[in-house]
Order: structure tokens, then C-alpha cells, then sequence
């Protein structure tokens, strides 16, 4: 029996329609909640697709930043889910339009992927280190792997670090990494802190909160975290779009990142159980002695958001 120190309701019929009547804005978290290793979730994309129908606006906010926001568009569309590129709020954007917002003119050491460089590049922000960065073949014992670090010299031009997902993430880029984080005149930033990937393999897929911690240990030093469950990623969208919290709903599979981004935005929240939580969490969460978790509880629950979409009133 769950504690119901925070009201949390299973959807049914009547609290779907009545969602449906009083939220315009729908926004989503991808993995785990539409789609599973880039297959939808049956029944989602016929329930997206009855909202759109319906006049609500659809926006999809994921912490992944291994894609830009077009091609974030293109595996939505190839799905079948509506999406255009304003519809998308990805890490890697928000994390090259928060540096352009501050006016920042330095150089970035990003620990990241192509698709980050991409929207860098399309903001006009000078960045190093992605790709893959190895030791030279000669450089093999312990000794020597120090003596090479010890030898390297920071870039006086950097004044930024910028952690995402970056596959080539290793003991050099962490060293360096770690180097330009110390420098507390350095902005530290992360895109996500997410531990692992949803999956439904038994493989466990370590996600960009693994290499961000291989950072912010070394450096002893917090980075500022641009995706969910800070407010960056919602702040865009009331900006840009002119998106106001009482009408709008989040929906995730997440307590510490979506549904924690709700309670940090005041948005109404829903957890589906298809990928990282389940009621476990949530009574976990409940009964914590941590007033803040307690507090990180859903709105609203449902098995899978296909079974939400039985419950929408066709257009």
C-alpha cells in the first residue's frame, strides 16, 4: 500500500478527459516514455497523435544529448510522431543557446559528441575536445601515462567545461576535463546527470551522470546541470512559445529528473511505468526522510501513455 503523503492519482477515464480539457501544452520525455531503443511504445504514437489532433501543442523534452534538434525531428517523424524542430528541446541546444544568452566569447572544452559540435557551431561557439583522444602507442605503464599528463598544457583560451555523452569519454579527457573544472573562474556545466539509459535488455547502458561524475570528483567542484530537473529546458519554452505552467503537463518515466522538473516548474506531472520508475520509487519517495524527495511525487500515474490514449476523446 502506497503512502499517500502526496495525492497521486491512477488515470482513468474521467481524470484523462478532464487533463485533456484543461492542459494545452503537453511535453514529453523521450526514452523510457515514447520509445524503447528507437521503437515506439504501442499505442503511443496513436495517442500523440489524438492530441495533436485535438489543438495541443506537443513538445519533446529529452536530457539526451547525443542528437541535435533535426534529427531529433527525423526519428520522431520516421516513428510517426508530429514534431518540427521548434517541438524540440534537446540538451544539446539548450546547452549552446544557454552560453550565446550569457554572451560568452571563450572557448569550450566539451566532453561530448558530433551532434553537440553541430549545435555549437550553428551558434557560433568555439569549442575543443570532442572526438576521440588517446595516448600515444609508446605510453603504456603507469609511469609513463602520468608523465605524458603532467607534460600537457592547458589551453589559456578555454574558460568553459561542458559535459555531455561522449562514447570516447576516457582517463585523458577526464584529466583534462577535470583540469579546466578546478578553475573556479571556469564555468563548469553539465547537459544531464542521468545514471544509466532505459532499456529493456539486461545489458545496463551507463548514461552521461556516469562521465559527469568521473569530472566533478577530480575537481571537486558541482557542475550547473542545463537539462531536467533544473528549470533551463522549461524557461525556453515559456520564452520562446509562451508556455504558462498551469496549462501545461509533463510527462515522463523519471522521478529525479522529469517529475522533479515538474514540481521545480509548478507544471502538472505524470509518471508512466515503462521505463526508469516505478511504484517502488514513489513510495520510496514518499516515505524519505529528505522533505525535498518527499516532495518529488507524480500527479498522476499510468502503466504506459498507449493506455492514456485509449482514454482521449477522438478529434
Amino acid at each position: 500500500m502506497l503512502n499517500m503523503s502526496k495525492l497521486m492519482h491512477q488515470i482513468n477515464k474521467d481524470l484523462a478527459a478532464d487533463l485533456v480539457k484543461k492542459v494545452d501544452n503537453f511535453l514529453f520525455d523521450c526514452d523510457g516514455v515514447l520509445w524503447h531503443s528507437g521503437h515506439p511504445i504501442a499505442g503511443c504514437v496513436e495517442a500523440v497523435q489524438k492530441l495533436k489532433k485535438l489543438g495541443k501543442r506537443i513538445f519533446y523534452v529529452t536530457n539526451n544529448s547525443s542528437k541535435t534538434r533535426q534529427q531529433v525531428v527525423e526519428k520522431c517523424q520516421k516513428m510517426g510522431y508530429p514534431a518540427e524542430q521548434d517541438s524540440i528541446i534537446c540538451t544539446a541546444y539548450v546547452s549552446a543557446l544557454y552560453l550565446k544568452s550569457m554572451n560568452f566569447t571563450g572557448k569550450v572544452y566539451v566532453v561530448g559528441n558530433p551532434s553537440m559540435a553541430k549545435e555549437f557551431d550553428q551558434l557560433g561557439i568555439n569549442h575543443v575536445g570532442i572526438g576521440p583522444d588517446h595516448f600515444p602507442d609508446n605510453v603504456k605503464s603507469f609511469d609513463d601515462i602520468v608523465h605524458y599528463q603532467m607534460s600537457w598544457k592547458p589551453d589559456p583560451e578555454v574558460s568553459a567545461v561542458l559535459v555531455g555523452f561522449d562514447p570516447h569519454h576516457n582517463y585523458m579527457k577526464m584529466m583534462k576535463a577535470a583540469t579546466y573544472a578546478k578553475n573556479r573562474n571556469n564555468l563548469f556545466l553539465a547537459t544531464n546527470e542521468d545514471p544509466f539509459l532505459p532499456t529493456q535488455s539486461e545489458i545496463c547502458i551507463p548514461g552521461t551522470g556516469s562521465i559527469v561524475s568521473s569530472i566533478k570528483y577530480p575537481s571537486r567542484r558541482e557542475p550547473h546541470v542545463i537539462g531536467k530537473p533544473g528549470t533551463a529546458m522549461f524557461d525556453l519554452l515559456h520564452e520562446i512559445h509562451g508556455l504558462e505552467a498551469e496549462k501545461s503537463i509533463m510527462i515522463g518515466d523519471s522521478l529525479n529528473t522529469d517529475i522533479a522538473m515538474a514540481v521545480n516548474c509548478n507544471l502538472k506531472s505524470l509518471l508512466v511505468l515503462t521505463g526508469v520508475d516505478g511504484l517502488q520509487q514513489v513510495e520510496e519517495h514518499q516515505n524519505s526522510d529528505n522533505q525535498h524527495t518527499r516532495s518529488i511525487v507524480p500527479d498522476y500515474y499510468i502503466d504506459s501513455f498507449g493506455h492514456f490514449g485509449q482514454f482521449i476523446p477522438q478529434p
